[in-house]
């Protein structure tokens, strides 16, 4: 049999056993050491050519939403948020929450000033081959508007659904598994052979509005909401009376037994030592939602909804999405705290402007399709509700490193200042003779290189493998070999080795590195 590479990393609180390490600049645990470097992120392209400085570039970007509320007999004629989306058998999967409107009981949401909808949600599903293009199949499972040629999913009503699929279960009636939420927002299991027909489970934990869970680890993790309300504060605010909304994880083992105590995995309102500003739970800034968590193997990548709000009235709340990251997905940090990744401006409907209502948007999920990397989202309440969009960056260029430009040290007082910009790795063992250094880069040519080197454990260069020894990498592209004189393999190595990067050239500055892969 061919033998398979694994890169073990240890990146200080963890240790992984991958196929393809991935470091990110954002990832201070993958990349603990730097020098003269800065850490930038990219928002995210909403629309062809999105032209805003910083911003992420993408003339293909389908610019309207890539799932549209269907016509008014439909299931999700007015609603659909909330998708959780799956790579599954070469294909991808969602499934979303939808509202129509021929309900007995229909009637305006509360906010008010929008289209009659149904009083319940129900989940819907739809295919795609390139998660750009879209088909609401018809499944012929649930009646809905006297007939069952729809769309919805067989499964028990409630306000709230996310599914996971798990290929390793060796119970196939299980190897999709579901977390809903019902009354007093209390959590109920689901399992599935095909993801459209459903055994409802017992009920599991109390009190969350869940995010999709994952499996990480052979652990699963689901994350979601805590506060401000009772029903969902596991985890009660040090002041009482101060609750405002965070983002708590459970964990389990078997997907039916949950831990019912949470962990406190990030929040955005004050704390004691510091003053808490009021008491009144919509106000300020929050975490909506929790995450939606992307497993890179060794990194957790989460996109949370980012809530502020000057007044404790939900209407004039506006919601961004930022970024988050993890070694262990229990505890989360800001790589660069209130950065927008996926901003919300302009995306407020203009059907109905009297009702003064802020942007919001609410994260989904996140996919590396071909060349691009896709994050799913929809916008939430008003007129037209939801839909889901994407917003898109070339595969893998969520942020990047650059380096510090030379003549910022060269005035007066800094002539002996030595501008050495370079990033260190964690330890990582690969094995496997063919394992390799790949780097995400752009920027590079005549003027900037690249040269990697590797380290042994105590930051000592290693023989044939120094920056002298390595041919410059000079060319752009998202995967990008690195290689030495002596050859461009790293696998034979029985001890633990680090990656040092460093930035060559009279104009350093302009190279961007997005990530390097070891595999």
């Amino acid at each position: 049999m061919a033998q398979t590479n694994t890169i073990a990393v240890d990146s200080g609180n963890s240790s992984f056993l991958v196929e393809e390490a991935v470091l990110f600049p954002f990832d201070d645990y993958s990349v603990p050491f730097r020098k003269d470097v800065l850490v930038n992120l990219i928002p995210g392209s909403r629309k062809p050519g999105d032209y805003r400085e910083g911003a992420s570039y993408d003339p293909n970007h389908p610019g309207d939403p890539v799932l549209q509320v269907g016509s008014e007999e439909t299931c999700d004629s007015t609603e659909i948020v909330m998708p959780t989306v799956l790579e599954v058998d070469g294909e991808y999967r969602m499934w979303y929450y939808a509202r129509g409107s021929k309900h007995p009981a229909a009637e305006s949401p509360y906010w008010g000033g929008g289209a009659p909808m149904d009083p319940v949600r129900r989940l819907a599903y739809a295919i795609s081959k390139d998660g750009i293009n879209w088909e609401k199949p018809k499944l012929g499972l649930v009646e809905y508007n006297g007939n069952k040629q729809n769309n919805l999913i067989d499964v028990e009503g409630g306000n709230g659904w996310y599914v996971a699929y798990d290929p390793e279960e060796d119970d196939p009636a299980h190897r999709f598994k579901m977390i809903s939420m019902g009354e007093l927002m209390r959590l109920q299991v689901h399992f599935s052979p095909d993801g459209l027909r459903w055994t409802k489970g017992k009920i599991v934990g109390h009190g969350v509005e869940p995010a999709p869970p994952i499996k990480f680890n052979e652990c699963w993790y689901l994350n979601g909401q805590g506060g401000p309300g009772p029903f969902n504060k596991t985890i009660p605010h040090p002041v009482d009376g101060a609750s405002k909304r965070e983002m708590i994880t459970w964990v389990s083992y078997d997907f039916e037994t949950w831990t019912q105590a949470a962990v406190p995995s990030f929040r955005r309102d004050p704390q004691p030592p510091r003053p808490i500003p009021d008491f009144e739970w919509h106000r300020g800034e929050q975490v909506h939602q929790g995450a939606a968590l992307w497993d890179r193997g060794n990194v957790i990548i989460g996109i949370y909804g980012m809530y502020h709000n000057d007044t404790n009235d939900r209407l004039y709340a506006t919601m961004d999405l930022g970024l988050l990251v993890s070694q262990d997905a229990m505890h989360y940090r800001e790589p660069i705290p209130d950065f927008k990744i996926v901003p919300c401006f302009e995306e407020s409907p203009l059907q109905n402007p009297g009702l003064g209502a802020g942007s919001k948007i609410m994260q989904a999920a996140t996919l590396n399709i071909g060349d691009r990397t896709l994050h799913y989202y929809t916008s939430w309440e008003y007129p037209s509700r939801g839909m889901v969009r994407i917003a898109t960056w070339p595969r893998d260029r969520l942020g990047f490193f650059s380096a510090v430009s030379r003549p910022v040290f060269h005035g007066q007082g800094y002539k002996d200042i030595p501008v050495e910009p370079h990033v260190i790795s964690c330890p990582l063992r690969p094995s496997g003779e063919d394992t390799g250094i790949y780097l995400n880069v752009d920027g590079l040519g005549q003027y900037s290189q690249l040269q990697v080197e590797l380290l042994d454990l105590q930051f000592r260069p290693l023989p044939g493998y120094s920056g002298k020894d390595c041919v410059d990498v000079d060319r752009n592209g998202l995967r990008q070999r690195v290689t030495w004189k002596q050859g461009n393999s790293i696998g034979h190595f029985e001890h633990q080795v680090r990656l040092r990067i460093n930035w060559e050239g009279v104009r350093p500055e302009d190279a961007r590195l997005y990530a390097a892969y070891v595999s």
